[in-house]
Formats: structure tokens, C-alpha cells, sequence
């Protein structure tokens, strides 16, 4: 248990963004206990801040603002998300009595209201953060429903100790999801009714928003608003940086000011259309706000013979920032070889028969980075080593030629045999040709090549000799 001082010092440690949960007066004689702040995430996003920025912006507080000075059910006056949330009940018709006996934190509220308390979102409800849950501090925390969404998406407001009053969307995905929905003076949710069709058609969206140019600051970007089915008659953009909404831009055109720089954007767009159901697409991230690009003015290249044991060699060029790092990953089959990332790179076994590329990349802090892949060649080769073998069986000249090479088995293809003036190209299975020929009895001279496939080259030719008897 904290002291309201030792918790006030506590309070001013915090960022002036995050929400703090509320200090709640015990049951008994006015001794209160500290909270710790609720951690806001990407997920939950604030649509205002403060009661007359709130006001002027079109989200209530009920005239909290100006009668904030006053307890209600024995809570602490002020910035206070207990107090606000019974200020909330009693103006929608409750005494100024709490409604059960024992401890006033808002972790409590739910435990002493049990018998109301479910998973349903209703407009009206309070949203009940228990102890430590979902990011809230010891003391939990409390905010009234003021919109309903979806099964997964409300919108509450919410008054903090040490902080401030605020609008907020959360989503169910988001982690900081209410541990449970307190019925004081709505109506319990009834159970599902049987699915029906629609009564008014919705948009379905079959392609995301694309925005094609990079993040710049002080350039304008636009984004289109994806795909839709069917295209409705009016689309509204919303966009946001680190999941906070810039204003109230409505359109597809965004100025990247120097006050975005670092920031992550995303957006989401509405569709909106008479007899339709309105639509809100999820969040699209689009990437983070850079200060430029790294361009090149000399491209990077690529040398050497791809080849079993050959080295390849990557050469950066140049780019229009002297100061940008230069980093190299050598691909194989479009995939990164595991520690290649030096300038140069030896062709291993495990390359032969593969495409070899190299991914060149020219980086800066807080400017977007320059990506060139260069391919050295569709297939590493491997080099054929042949192999003759000559015997002679009742007049016939036998020959067997195996070609084999490293990392490719077997191999295939044909080779070419000739034996005296005898001639004929025999195709390789499992990397071996044979031929019996009848042949005079006397000295054969035999000469053999490998033709050559994509992988494994013509070979030079091999001679030998047969005894024919």
C-alpha cells in the first residue's frame, strides 16, 4: 500500500502519453491505495485528450469536466477513473451510494459485482480492468462504454489518476482487452439471436490500400483505397502514426512533415455508401518515416566464373550519401546462404546445380536503404571427370565410360564413343554408358567425350585402347 504522496512522486516518472490507472478509496475510513499505469499498445489508439480538447473535438464527458471537483461514492475527486466511472452511473440514474461495501479499487469492482459482471460489451457498461490485468497497474482500472464496434472492438472514455481524460478504441487483439464488462444500468446482453441475413448489404475489401512512394519527409504521399465489393460511393481515409490518428484527415493524400520522422504510419480506410452498412478495413502498416533515400550513382557488380571452387567477387559502385554502410548477403536459389556475407564468396558443393545471387545493400540511419541483387549465372557448374574401362569377350569390344562430378549424382546426359572407326552417342543412366561391339580381332583405338547437360560441362576427350580377340 502506497501513500498519495509517495504515489503522486510515482506519477510524474511516467510519459505524459501513457494512461495511469486510478486511486481508489477503501470501504473503510478514506485510506487510499496507489495504482500502477495502464501501458497503452498499438492496439488501442486515443481519439482525444483532456475534457475540452475532448469537447471541441466531439467526444463527451458528460460535463465531468466541470464537476470533477465532487466525490462520488466515496471515491478521490479529480483525475480519477473510479470516480468517473460512478459520476457516469449516477448520472444515468444511480444514488450516490456505492452499490456494495468493502474496497473501492477499481480491481474490486468487478470481484464485488460479480453477479453483473460477463464478457459482453455493452454501451453504458463500465469496462473492468482487474488487478494486473491486460496492462493495467495493482490498483486495476475502470472506463464507461461509449461505443460498441464490433465483438472485438470499443470505444470507451476514461478519466486517470495522475493523468488525464481520454477517448480510446481498443481492440480485442490489442492485449489490453477489459477483463470483464460491469452491468450497473444497461441491459444484459441477450443471447445470440438465430442468424438472419442482412438487413442492409455490406462491402467486402478484396485488396489492400497501396501506398507506392517511400516515406519522405516533406513530400506528400497518397494511397489508393484497395478493392472493394462492391466499389462503394464514398471512401474515407484515416491515418495514424504509432497507432495515434494524425488529426482528422479524411483524405487519400498524407504530408510526411519533419514531425513523423522515425514515426511508423499506418491507415485504414472507410467505405461508405446510402443503404450499406459502413466499413472500416483493419490497420495496413506502411512503414516507417525516413529523412531520404540512399540512391546509387555507380551500380554495384558481380565477377568470376560460377563454378565448383571458382571465388565470386561483389563490388559495391557508389551511392549519392558518401557516408552510407555497405553490407552483402549471397543468395542461393533466392535464399540467404547462412554466413555468406562477405564481398567474396567460393563456390561450394552445396551450390552446384543452384542459381547464385548476391543482395548488395547501401544503408544510412533514418534514410531507406538500397537493395540490388545481382545473379552471377542460372546454374553452378561442376566439372566431369570420366572415367574408361575396355575389355574384349568373343570377338566383341566392351566399353564402359561412368562420368561423374562433385555434387551432381548422377550424372546425365550422352557421351560420344568411338571404337576404331566405329561411332555412336549412348545416353548416361545413373552416369554410366556401355557397348559391346563385334568387332575384328586386332587393336582398337577407343576415344570417349561427355557431350555435356546445364550443370556438368563437355569434357575433354579420353582415349584408350581394346584387344579385340
Amino acid at each position: 500500500m502506497r501513500t498519495p504522496g509517495r504515489a503522486a512522486r510515482w506519477g510524474t516518472t511516467t510519459t505524459a502519453s501513457a494512461l495511469l490507472a486510478s486511486y481508489l478509496v477503501l470501504a473503510g475510513p478514506s485510506t487510499p491505495l496507489a495504482g500502477d499505469p495502464v501501458v497503452p499498445s498499438a492496439g488501442t489508439t486515443y481519439l482525444c485528450s483532456g475534457y475540452a480538447a475532448c469537447v471541441q473535438a466531439g467526444y463527451s464527458d458528460a460535463g465531468y469536466g466541470a464537476a470533477s471537483g465532487t466525490m462520488y461514492w466515496r471515491m478521490y475527486a479529480g483525475h480519477n477513473c473510479t470516480n468517473y466511472a460512478a459520476y457516469r452511473m449516477i448520472k444515468a440514474g444511480m444514488p450516490n451510494v456505492r452499490p456494495w461495501s468493502g474496497e473501492g479499487n477499481a480491481s474490486e469492482w468487478g470481484k464485488f459485482m460479480s453477479s453483473i459482471t460477463d464478457q459482453t460489451p455493452n454501451v453504458g457498461a463500465i469496462a473492468w480492468w482487474g488487478k494486473y490485468a491486460n496492462g493495467a497497474g495493482s490498483a486495476g482500472h475502470v472506463a464507461y462504454v461509449e461505443r460498441v464496434v464490433s465483438a472485438d472492438e470499443i470505444i470507451v472514455s476514461e478519466d486517470s489518476w495522475g493523468g488525464t481524460f481520454h477517448w480510446r478504441s481498443i481492440t480485442r487483439a490489442s492485449g489490453r482487452w477489459p477483463s470483464g464488462f460491469i452491468h450497473f444500468v444497461d441491459r444484459p446482453a441477450p443471447p445470440p439471436p438465430t442468424p438472419q441475413p442482412p438487413t442492409e448489404p455490406v462491402f467486402t475489401q478484396t485488396a489492400p490500400p497501396v501506398v507506392a512512394a517511400p516515406l519522405v519527409v516533406n513530400t506528400t504521399v497518397t494511397a489508393t483505397a484497395g478493392s472493394w465489393t462492391p466499389t462503394p460511393a464514398e471512401t474515407r481515409w484515416r491515418w495514424f502514426a504509432d497507432g495515434v490518428r494524425i488529426g482528422d484527415i479524411t483524405a487519400p493524400q498524407l504530408a510526411l512533415t519533419p514531425d513523423l520522422l522515425g514515426r511508423k504510419l499506418s491507415l485504414r480506410v472507410v467505405a461508405k455508401q446510402d443503404g450499406y452498412t459502413t466499413s472500416v478495413s483493419p490497420f495496413y502498416d506502411l512503414g516507417t518515416v525516413v529523412a531520404g533515400v540512399v540512391n546509387p550513382t555507380t551500380p554495384a557488380t558481380v565477377s568470376g566464373t560460377p563454378a565448383l571452387g571458382q571465388v565470386l567477387t561483389a563490388t559495391p559502385g557508389a551511392y549519392d550519401q558518401p557516408d552510407a554502410t555497405v553490407s552483402y548477403q549471397w543468395l542461393r536459389n533466392g535464399a540467404p546462404v547462412p554466413g555468406a556475407t562477405a564481398p567474396s564468396y567460393q563456390l561450394a558443393e552445396q551450390d552446384v546445380g543452384s542459381s547464385v545471387s548476391v543482395q548488395v545493400v547501401g544503408a544510412k540511419p533514418q534514410y531507406l536503404s538500397h537493395t540490388q541483387t545481382l545473379a552471377v549465372s542460372p546454374r553452378v557448374t561442376s566439372p566431369p571427370v570420366v572415367a574408361l574401362a575396355t575389355r574384349s569377350k568373343r570377338g566383341r569390344a566392351i566399353v564402359t565410360v561412368r562420368v561423374t562430378a562433385v555434387g551432381k549424382l548422377p550424372v546425365k546426359g550422352k557421351v560420344l564413343v568411338r571404337i576404331g572407326s566405329w561411332r555412336r552417342e549412348v545416353r548416361l543412366s545413373d552416369g554410366v554408358a556401355k557397348v559391346k561391339v563385334p568387332m575384328a580381332r586386332g587393336t582398337k583405338a577407343v576415344r570417349v567425350r561427355y557431350l555435356g547437360s546445364t550443370v556438368v560441362p563437355r569434357s575433354p576427350k579420353v582415349t584408350g585402347t581394346v584387344d579385340v580377340r
